[in-house]
Parts: C-alpha cells; structure tokens; sequence
C-alpha cells in the first residue's frame, strides 16, 4: 500500500472516529456533516470523498460489532436456536447502545426504495442467519429439507418488526427483551419440527 492510500486510510478513520465521538455525546440527530469535519480535521468536501451521507457512517461504526457478534455466535457450543437467539439478541442490544434516534434515522433510509445503500445491515442479517440455518443443515441438527430460503426471511421480518415497534414507539418498549421472549417461545417452536431426532 502507498503512501496515498495510507493517507486516504487514516483520513477515512479520522472521519469515523469523530463521528463516533459526536454521535455518541450529542445524538444522530444533532451531529452535522460539518460537526463530523470539524471534528475530525477535515474539509467538509474530504467528508464526501468517503460517505455520502452521514447515515453512510453509522454502519461503519456498527459494522466491525455486528462481524464480532457473528463469528461469536457461529463458534458457540449451542443448538442453532441458542446462536440464532445469541446473535440476533445481542445485535439488538448494539442497536440499543447505539441510540434509538440513530436506529429511526437508519429505519427511515431502509424503507427508501430509491435508496439501496440503505439496506446493507438487512442483506448482512439475513446472511448470518441463512448461514447459521444452513450449519445447523449440514451439521445434521437440522432436517435436510429445512426451509432455510423462508425461515431466515421469517426470522429476519420477526427481528426487524422488533426493531420497527421500537422505533415507532419511540422507545416505549424493551426490544432486548420483547426479541429474547421471541427466540425462547416462537423461534424455538418454529424450529422444532425440524430438529433431527
């Protein structure tokens, strides 16, 4: 890598990492593409060269955790509802962590059909919990002719319906807790049907 590109690099860094701090003290709604150069050093300009929108940034604050929490859950010892139940559990704490006008500003982008940047957490999340469906398949734990193209799309809906009641009751529910009680009660009976005897 040249130095231009570690340049670029560090830049692009600098950029998050001041995002991150404003975010965090002031919230999503309060912070500016101005606030976020200041912040970080940067011509406002240098801002647009790595994101277009300071939505963009958001993901790649959350991005490296929501990785973390996947292989995390891949790699526990329990049945495909307990990594399913790990997963989606403690990535809605980190969308709780993160803030609830963070979460409202991101649920407005994804419902933009104009907009498909915005429905990269979406694609990722029904990625990770095809693939831990599809492990449970292979591993055996699960029936070859499990629906894994319809249950990682019916767990997703459960999961981001979740997210939406949050967001819409503007943070009168404990989606941590309402996403839990799903996992142990209706994820688990989904399933059974399907587990190898």
């Amino acid at each position: 890598m040249g130095k231009r590109q570690v340049a670029a690099m560090q830049t692009r860094l600098k950029v998050i990492a001041a995002a991150e701090k404003l975010i965090a003290e002031r919230g999503f709604e309060s912070v500016t593409v101005d606030d976020i150069a200041a912040e970080a050093g940067v011509a406002k300009g240098t801002f647009y060269t790595y994101f277009k929108r300071k939505e963009d940034v958001v993901w790649e604050i959350a991005g490296p955790n929501f990785a973390s929490l996947q292989e995390r859950a891949k790699a526990s010892d329990g049945d495909v509802v307990e990594k399913l139940d790990a997963y989606l559990t403690e990535s809605m704490k980190l969308i709780v962590e993160t803030g609830l006008k963070i979460a409202q500003q991101w649920i407005k982008t994804v419902v933009d059909p104009s907009d498909p940047d915005g429905k990269g957490k979406l694609i990722y999340d029904l990625g990770v919990i095809r693939e831990i469906l599809e492990l449970a398949v292979e591993s055996g734990e699960l029936t070859d002719d499990t629906p894994v193209d319809q249950l990682h799309q019916w767990i997703a809906a459960e999961y981001y319906g979740i997210v939406l009641n949050w967001c819409i009751l503007d943070g009168a529910i404990d989606p941590t807790e309402l996403l839990s009680d799903y996992c142990k009660v209706q994820l688990s009976h989904s399933l059974a049907c399907y587990k190898k005897s």
